[in-house]
């Protein structure tokens, strides 16, 4: 007990009690050791209070041979520490003293007496009913109906006793949206095998109390709100089987102490708050089979110690800021392990050769990192391999050949690296894989003949150097959904064999050499792709396919979102069949060679939120029947030969966002319409024919940021309202006719950073209150008839004449 002595010793034989009750414990099974000790919070310093002794093998003794009396005696502990030695004991048929148990404890009292003679299950409801009462918020009153004295302690809902002797051995109360605390009264529960709070709304700090409870096998407390940090005396618990803390806020270090845990399998941390180095001590549990500590703050590299722990399956690390390189020999003695998750690190170095010899791994996940040198051959050997993800790493050199032995694999990740030489044709002989993902390497050469890969869905080719025609042969790929292939150099003709891929639903060929016949047939292709009738991409971009529109894209998939051909020298009238595609969320015809009328069949794309037919060579008016498509975000039409006025149904565009009409031949007044578009972001009428004066009304578009009205024939003073736009950023007004004074308010567009009225008519001095725009860095107001001084304060101090 420490009685006496200096504050020191006290202090340290008080930490041995804990020590010396597991000690009894372990020696004598079903005894009934316990230390209890008081504190109204769980970070508070605790209070001794009472240690109980009493084996089991006594008890039975007295049960069987002793006459059923029981003395009690005791006596008054003197010293520096007031409190009292009790026993019970009685006569043995020898007349000798037969002990049966005894305490320390703080006085004698009635509870005190009755507690030691009569613990059992009434402690396990003391306890509970502690727990109870620290919960403030249980909405279907599970523990307020059921957790009370009417019922026994055993039919408490969540609450399992063992058949023997009665007491609580389980607490499950997981998936019940408790809200409260976890009281140390808990730590009572001294025959506790499994203790599961989870997903819960728990918080504050861990009882160190629970570092009493030594037959736990389970403690599962995860998803919660759990802070503080992880109790030390977690390492008593040398039981403990499954240790799962994930997804609450806990802070503080791996206590090393947790390498204590000898029997451990099971330590889930991830979703914490936990920092420092990775405790080699840990490399003590050598039954550890899972480590997850994914989505914390550890830092420094792995001990190289725990790669000897051969019972791991599983080693899960990602989102931590974890660096170092792998040893060499890493995978010697990891035999067993089935998944290795190291992404969102900084580990670098190469990747050890040894790997090849985890027969056993499924999933090896290193994507993310800064590893280097080459793919090792020994890969080749991971014959179990399903998930391979290697992507953003500084990987180079060639895929090996190797890589086409692994028949389980289901995805490649390796993009985003410097991987180079051409695709190895053994890679579409896998029938297992569903996924390739390549991207953003140097590959080259062309893609290799495909027999059958019966299960893949997905391909991802994008922003390598691979050139040649694409085969027809990727249509024996008949499952595919996704095929991506943009950004290369790949030529010739798209094939319609791309027809017969009945289940794609992204077509990606983006930026590619790619053409069509010279005939009138030249886009057969799309007749093909009518076949495709789960297509809801197509995206045909930067290729020069040249040639005309057919109108048979009509017959595109009614489920298609996205139709992209932007700067492919396409030819011709936009066909009247396009109103056809009613469910395209987005139609990109911009850039090409269009000419002729938009067509009025337009009107019919009542889904339509972006709609670009913008630098093509469009002429007549802007039909009114865009008038109707409610839904636009985005419509461009800018550097085209448009004439006429503005529609004045544009003004009911409500969903608007973003307007360009630039570079074209539109004229006469803006309609008071326009400006009721309230909630749109940017307008680019520059460069038209638009006249006359500017509205008040303009003030209505509260968040804008950009208008340019520049290069038009607009006259008028500029309105006062423009004050009230505190959003706008750029102002471009140059290039019209506008006269009068600048207006003071325009020092209340507290967001400009550009202003250009230059080329105007504009009179007067320029306004003080423009020393107000913070953040306004381009001024231009040239060629305009202003006297008197630039003012000088606020960011006008660095603009001049």
């Amino acid at each position: 007990m420490g009685i006496g002595g200096d504050q020191w010793k006290v202090s340290y034989d008080f930490n041995r009690l804990w020590d010396y009750a597991n000690a009894l414990k372990k020696a004598y099974l079903n005894g009934d050791i316990e230390v209890m000790v008081e504190r109204s919070t769980p970070i508070e310093v605790p209070k001794f209070m009472r240690f109980y002794v009493g084996f089991s093998v006594l008890k039975k003794g007295f049960l069987e041979c002793s006459r059923p009396f029981i003395c009690l005696d005791g006596c008054f502990l003197m010293g520096r520490f007031n409190g009292e030695l009790l026993s019970t004991d009685d006569r043995d048929r020898n007349d000798k003293i037969y002990p049966i148990s005894w305490a320390i404890m703080e006085n004698e009292n009635r509870e005190t007496c009755y507690a030691m003679i009569v613990r059992n299950l009434t402690t396990d409801q003391h306890a509970l009913l502690a727990f109870k009462l620290q919960i403030i918020i249980d909405p279907h009153n599970i523990l307020a109906d059921n957790w009370n004295t009417n019922y026994p302690v055993c039919n408490w809902a969540g609450v399992s006793c063992a058949a023997k002797h009665t007491r609580v051995r389980a607490l499950n109360l997981s998936n019940m949206n408790l809200t409260g605390t976890i009281p140390p009264q808990l730590g009572n529960l001294s025959f506790l095998v499994s203790l599961n709070l989870s997903h819960n709304n728990f918080h504050d700090h861990l009882p160190r109390e629970l570092g009493q409870l030594n037959r736990l096998e389970l403690i599962d407390l995860s998803s919660n709100f759990l802070n503080g940090e992880i109790p030390s005396c977690f390492g008593r618990l040398d039981e403990v089987l499954h240790l799962i803390l994930a997804n609450n806020n806990l802070t503080g270090v791996i206590p090393p102490s947790i390498a204590n845990m000898s029997n451990l399998e099971n330590l889930d941390l991830r979703n914490n708050l936990v920092h420092g180095n990775i405790p080699y001590e840990m490399s003590k549990l050598m039954k550890l089979r899972t480590l997850r500590l994914a989505k914390n703050q550890l830092s420094s590299s792995i001990p190289a110690a725990i790669y000897n722990i051969s019972a791991l399956r599983m080693i899960s690390l990602p989102y931590n800021n974890l660096s170092g390189s792998l040893p060499k020999k890493i995978f010697h003695h990891l035999l067993n392990l089935e998944a290795l998750y190291l992404y969102e690190n900084e580990f670098s170095g190469q990747i050890p050769t040894s790997i090849g010899e985890c027969k056993n791994l499924r999933q090896l996940m290193l994507d993310t990192n800064r590893f280097n040198g080459r793919i090792p051959t020994s890969i080749g050997n991971l014959t179990a391999l399903t998930d391979l993800y290697w992507f953003a790493n500084d990987l180079e050199g060639e895929i090996p050949w190797e890589i086409g032995k692994l028949e389980k694999w289901e995805y490649l990740h390796v993009e985003y690296m410097r991987l180079d030489g051409s695709i190895p044709a053994s890679i579409f002989n896998l029938s297992s894989l569903k996924a390739i993902v390549l991207g953003d390497n140097n590959l080259s050469g062309e893609l290799p003949y495909i027999s059958s890969v019966p299960n893949l869905e997905e391909i991802f080719l994008w922003g390598n150097h691979l050139s040649g025609n694409i085969p027809d042969s990727i249509s024996n790929i008949t499952k595919l959904k996704i095929l991506e292939l943009q950004r290369n150099s790949f030529s010739g003709l798209i094939p319609n064999a791309l027809g017969n891929l009945q289940f794609l639903e992204r077509l990606t060929l983006r930026s590619n050499h790619l053409t069509t016949k010279t005939s009138s047939n030249g886009w057969s292709f799309l007749d093909s792709l009518t076949k495709c009738r789960y297509l809801i991409h197509l995206d045909l971009s930067l290729n020069p396919l040249g040639g005309v529109l057919p109108p048979s894209i009509s017959n595109l998939s009614i489920s298609l979102l996205q139709f992209e051909a932007t700067a492919c020298k396409i030819r011709g009238n936009i066909p009247m069949e396009i109103g056809s595609l009613n469910n395209a969320l987005a139609l990109d015809l911009s850039v090409n060679e269009l000419s002729g009328s938009i067509p009025t069949t337009i009107g019919r794309l009542k889904n339509i939120q972006l709609l670009d037919f913008s630098g093509n060579k469009l002429q007549g008016s802007i039909p009114h029947q865009l008038c109707g498509l409610k839904g636009l975000y985005k419509l461009s039409l800018a550097t085209n030969e448009l004439d006429g006025p503005l529609p004045v149904g544009l003004g009911d565009l409500i969903a608007l966002r973003k307007l360009n009409f630039s570079s074209n031949k539109l004229h006469s007044s803006i309609p008071l319409s326009f400006w009721r578009l309230k909630d749109i972001l940017e307008v680019d009428l520059s460069s038209n024919y638009f006249s006359g004066s500017l509205s008040l009304d303009i003030g209505n578009l509260k968040v804008i940021i950009h208008l340019d009205l520049s290069r038009n024939f607009l006259s008028s003073d500029i309105p006062s309202t423009f004050g009230s736009l505190h959003y706008l950023q750029v102002l471009l007004l140059s290039h019209n006719r506008l006269q009068g004074p600048i207006p003071e308010s325009l020092g209340d567009m507290m967001s400009l950073a550009k202003l250009d009225l230059s080329n105007n008519n504009l009179s007067g001095v320029i306004p003080k209150s423009l020393e107000r725009l913070l953040y306004l860095n381009s001024f231009d107001v040239s060629f305009n008839r202003l006297e008197g001084e630039i003012p000088k304060g606020g960011c006008l101090v660095n603009f001049t004449a």
